[in-house]
């Protein structure tokens, strides 16, 4: 008997499960709030925001170099010299500073934070570092910190061959290394 339930056949299909489908729900509703997190905290303290996201870039820059090629010292490029304007072109390069110019501060070469400049601010004293196109390897021989728009003259005396300065992540500071050929 066609229909009858003794030759009736039921197939039943496996049940799909639902695990498969949750848990890229639940990364992007992490993702979503991790960025909303963020964009809050950059509208409510901006400052600190950048500080604190900096140091995070620096640590993380100079880990890598170090993981990356420890024998390697990180290396910078000297670029034109200039002013505001060649350093806002932001070209990666250290950009040498006309208005630092003085007899009693080697030549001053400077890039913004965000152009490849905070690549100095996880240096030290005693920091080796290569100069693009040059044959010889330089260490970091003095250093100094100063409020933003500080005079030349409170670089009266700091040592090396070349300076190389860039600012701080949301302070209100400049990073100032002096560089000299690295003994033999």
């Amino acid at each position: 008997m066609p229909g009858s339930a003794a030759t009736r056949r039921v197939f039943i299909m496996p049940r799909k499960s639902r695990r498969g489908s949750v848990a890229p729900i639940v990364g992007c509703a992490v993702v979503v709030a991790a960025g909303l997190s963020l964009l809050a905290c950059t509208w409510v303290a901006p400052t600190d925001t950048e500080r604190v996201l900096g140091s995070v870039k620096v640590a993380v820059q100079t880990a890598t170099q170090n993981a990356i090629a420890p024998d390697q010292p990180p290396q910078i490029t000297l670029g034109e010299e200039g002013g505001e304007r060649e350093l806002d072109a932001c070209t990666g390069e250290f950009i040498e500073m006309i208005a630092y110019r003085d007899g009693s501060v080697p030549p001053l070469y400077a890039a913004h934070n965000n152009c490849g400049g905070d690549i100095i601010l996880g240096w030290k004293q005693g920091t080796m570092v290569q100069i693009a196109g040059a044959d010889t390897v330089y260490q970091v021989v003095d250093e100094r910190d100063t409020p933003k728009g500080a005079p030349v003259e409170a670089l009266t005396g700091i040592g090396g061959e070349l300076v190389v300065q860039t600012c701080f992540y949301g302070e209100d500071r400049m990073r100032f290394l002096a560089l000299a050929p690295a003994a033999a």
